[in-house]
């Protein structure tokens, strides 16, 4: 196996994933490169990561076109980031394979139920966890405060906590496809885990989500529960077609109750921290396409490690 060009593309300002993807990849191979691309020459990370290229917007190209810039570029992999090019990617993979370009995504029909949060719901198997109801209406009168979203793509965009059934009607007539979950209350941490393509996940980190701005960590600190991770190993393991790095997003109530919000098969925000502190999905995921298997000793996990978010920059601390 060559050494691995790997394709980030919607780069925009995603830096510290950028030199997180880049760190391990030379891990596997000291050769190994990144490029980041973006279709806004000026985006944040144009000006600052090694090696950044113009790609076109998507949907403006054509698959010959397509192929003759990943080609051109000598692109080896690609490794989408942003919510709204998941499809695109995923329904590309077989394309890209034949030219030996492997995407590292999970399967197109993985992706569209993630996606979906109503179809999630009522497909998803718990495995132990509680999945938080969503409804089409605020009608159940067993709640007394809701949570309001589009049913699908990003949870953060058009959303609204804890209001009342009154305001989240209100709410979510202005949405263009409106769901309806109950409010509880507790502590939200992420789970992010590693999925061999087989299908098992192999590895899981924890980390609180400390403080969140429009739905995104800009503190966030890893923390050890062995139960916890056990649970959710279980629960990525039982989705057909998820593989290589996804999140999923929990709350703890006050019932020290896990409650599944939703499950992401990309990497996030704060992923850095993970990528940072043990969880080498990268590199796990070149090494099993070069034929070596995931062994337990690859994983040697870091705690108490804090991630913040500063004026446009990530800062990554380690405890003493």
């Amino acid at each position: 196996m060559k050494a691995p060009k790997i394709l980030l593309p919607s780069l925009s300002s995603k830096i510290a994933l950028y030199d997180s993807v880049l760190r391990q990849a030379k891990n596997f191979n000291h050769k190994s490169l990144v490029v980041g691309a973006d279709c806004n020459p000026n985006c944040p990370g144009a000006r600052v990561v090694k090696r950044f290229k113009i790609l076109p917007p998507l949907i403006h190209l054509n698959e010959n076109e397509l192929l003759n810039v990943l080609l051109g570029w000598g692109i080896t992999h690609i490794l989408p980031s942003r919510d709204g090019e998941l499809h695109y990617w995923a329904d590309k993979a077989n394309l890209l394979l034949d030219h030996k370009v492997k995407v590292l995504i999970s399967s197109p029909d993985t992706i569209r139920l993630c996606e979906d949060k109503f179809l999630f719901f009522q497909r998803i198997s718990p495995c132990g966890l509680k999945v938080i109801p969503c409804f089409r209406s605020p009608s159940s009168s067993e709640y007394e405060k809701w949570v309001v979203k589009e049913r699908r793509g990003s949870g953060s965009k058009g959303l609204l906590i804890s209001i009342d059934k009154f305001r989240a009607e209100e709410f979510g007539a202005s949405l263009s496809e409106p769901i309806y979950q109950p409010y509880i209350a507790g502590k939200e941490f992420t789970a992010e885990g590693w999925i061999n393509k087989n299908g098992e996940c192999m590895a899981v980190l924890l980390r609180w989500r400390d403080k969140m701005v429009n739905g995104e960590s800009f503190v966030s600190t890893t923390f050890r529960n062995t139960d916890w991770e056990n649970k959710i190993k279980t629960l990525f393991s039982s989705i057909n077609g998820l593989k290589g790095h996804c999140l999923g997003q929990f709350i703890v109530d006050h019932g020290e109750n896990l409650n599944l919000v939703e499950i992401n098969p990309r990497l996030g925000g704060a992923s850095p921290l993970s990528l940072s502190s043990g969880l080498n999905s990268i590199l796990w995921s070149l090494r099993e396409e070069s034929g070596k298997q995931f062994s337990d000793s690859d994983f040697q996990p870091l705690f108490e490690t804090k991630l913040t978010k500063l004026n446009g920059q990530v800062f990554i601390s380690y405890p003493n």
